[in-house]
């Protein structure tokens, strides 16, 4: 085996929580090592909306500014859209992501800075150049095995993937910032509540260009409801804006049960045209992926010297864009910690208080992802969509809203109403801002 590697902080994954880890303790000046298992950073948008809070962390962190220049700006993102497909029929609208004028009066008190659509495929190079820039060393296809720990530090044991041997790297504190399916969270011990795969979603990433569907009334959010449309068992289709507006992520469900569909190029653009509603609009499949919509939290986020952060403590669905906020928030907290106890200027009890103050978070930002679906079904109850039809009746019921009659004025009313409560999906500032805590480490001013 080679000689063992040594760093203050060992960081697993390069994520938004990994990477965010190791931004904020370079700029502490803490050494650390970042190992990911991958040969690269993020080749597919994933998540993308990034609130206030973060945003404000951003700053603090110096990279606010590289953000915003690639980031597609708000007042781009809130014109969510609820329609049969983009060329079709629009159901409604409803002003999204602090574009409502009232909401926006709120955010521009709340804070200084400006939520933003940064996708995940150009946000990771932005925090992981940085960090490099101020001290991280990166390690990309470097696996991590396992790891012990004792009253001095950790030894993880990890596989160069290219060469194919092992060695150990010793760090005073050890990070599992390695996603959903974290082997840090497991290896800890760290004891999970709720459930895995509750529902099965396929990510399609394709080119098009759909500015005269889509610019008069830009989002970041297209909803299609249409018959065969399912994310998640909600019984719908989403159409996401990547880049405006030749770049976009096609949401689609399937049966958990049954397994992902083979996803051939031909199936995903069989999706596209379908959510779309143009046969001859020219597009080009960059890549489809199947995931799982989860419900899982984790009730600690350490054990001992060993950290867990981001989708390794908090596993859930897209809904009200709050999953790589939640992380880089968790890394932020977690940093300047770290940064205090290694110094010497604060007592190890400190760290006790990660778990005090992200959990109860990671907790909510599940429940309120997941209930965000659930939220949903009453849009296809007032258009008689819950019970199985056959396609031609689902478009009927869709279709009958406009008659002039008692039970259609009811249906419209239904469908308003149900469509403006999902506002609070859109415009969760207080899930986002997350300034509540209950902690040792805050000190009562007597207010």
């Amino acid at each position: 085996m080679s000689p063992v590697v040594e760093t203050d902080v060992l960081i697993v994954g390069s994520g938004p929580a990994g990477a965010s880890a190791a931004l904020a303790l370079s700029t502490y000046g803490v050494p650390n090592i970042v190992v990911t298992r991958y040969a690269r950073l993020a080749d597919t948008p994933r998540a993308h909306i990034t609130n206030q809070r973060t945003m404000e962390v951003l700053r603090d962190l110096g990279v606010e500014q590289d953000v915003i220049a690639r980031a597609t700006p708000q007042h781009l993102m809130g014109n969510t859209t609820f329609c049969t497909s983009l060329a079709g029929e629009e159901l409604d609208r409803v002003r999204s992501w602090g574009n409502d004028p009232l909401v926006q009066a709120a955010h521009e008190l709340a804070s200084p800075t400006r939520m933003c659509d940064m996708p995940q495929h150009l946000m990771e190079p932005v925090l992981v150049d940085a960090a490099v820039a101020r001290g991280t060393a990166l390690r990309f296809e470097t696996e991590y095995l396992s790891h012990t720990q004792d009253a001095d530090g950790v030894t993880a044991t990890v596989r160069d993937r290219l060469r194919g041997d092992t060695y150990e790297i010793r760090a005073k504190y050890l990070i599992g910032a390695d996603g959903g399916r974290s082997k840090v969270a497991e290896d800890a011990g760290l004891p999970m509540g709720g459930q895995m795969g509750v529902a099965g979603s396929i990510n399609i990433v394709f080119e098009a260009d759909l500015t005269k569907y889509t610019a008069h009334r830009p989002s970041t959010l297209y909803w299609v409801l249409a018959p065969g449309a399912t994310v998640g068992g909600i019984g719908a289709g989403l159409v996401r804006c990547v880049r405006p507006w030749n770049e976009w992520l096609i949401v689609w469900g399937y049966d958990v049960t049954a397994g992902a569909p083979d996803l051939t190029t031909e199936y995903a653009e069989s999706v596209v045209r379908q959510l779309v509603g143009d046969d001859e609009i020219p597009v080009t499949i960059k890549s489809s992926s199947a995931w799982t919509v989860n419900e899982m939290y984790a009730e600690r986020y350490s054990h001992g010297r060993v950290f867990c952060a981001g989708d390794a403590t908090h596993r859930h669905p897209p809904s009200n864009g709050l999953g790589s906020n939640t992380s880089i928030q968790d890394s932020y907290n977690l940093a300047w910690k770290l940064k205090l106890v290694l110094d010497g200027t604060a007592s190890p009890k400190l760290l006790d208080t990660y778990t005090a103050e992200r959990a109860p978070i990671g907790r909510q930002v599940v429940t309120r992802a997941n209930q965000s679906i659930g939220e949903t079904a009453p849009i296809f109850e007032a258009l008689d969509g819950l019970s199985p039809q056959t396609p031609e009746q689902l478009w009927a019921n869709i279709a009958a809203r406009k008659d002039a009659t008692e039970a259609a004025e009811k249906q419209r009313a239904g469908l308003r109403e149900a469509i403006a409560f999902k506002v609070y999906e859109f415009n969760a500032h207080g899930v986002d801002l997350n300034q509540r805590y209950v902690s040792d480490a805050i000190v009562p001013d007597g207010s």
